[in-house]
């Protein structure tokens, strides 16, 4: 088995998938996954470019798989409120939250403009 010590990812080609009531939530949004052609995975599963127009939410929902696991939202652009354990964050560019095995989280846009979220999901190998 080749042991691979580096990797580039050429995504100009790569367009975007609109996805509808995410976690039952309201509107839709656009979901780019930046790493989906990447098959020998470790710890990141996956990294989730998303453009969330305003009004349009994730349903809030609890991460209770039975195995460890990370979810973090990194805010590009935009405002809006993140939902964790059921306490309100206001969420604005560079801002980072977190949602780890068992806790819960949904998020709205309440802006003006689109809200662009990096979404990194990662386990143990």
């Amino acid at each position: 088995m080749q042991k691979f010590t580096t990797l580039f990812i050429n995504n100009q080609e790569q367009s975007f998938r609109q996805i509808d009531a995410c976690h039952d939530g309201k509107g839709s949004f656009l979901l780019k996954d930046v790493i989906a052609k990447v098959e020998n995975k470790q710890f990141i599963k996956y990294i989730h470019d998303d453009i969330i127009p305003p009004g349009s939410t994730f349903g809030n929902h609890e991460h209770d798989g039975g195995e460890p696991f990370e979810e973090w939202y990194f805010c590009l652009g935009g405002e809006g409120v993140m939902m964790l354990d059921g306490q309100d964050y206001s969420m604005k560019s560079g801002d980072i939250s977190v949602c780890y095995d068992g806790g819960s989280h949904g998020i709205k846009n309440t802006g003006q403009e689109d809200l662009r979220i990096l979404v990194i999901g990662v386990s143990p190998a």
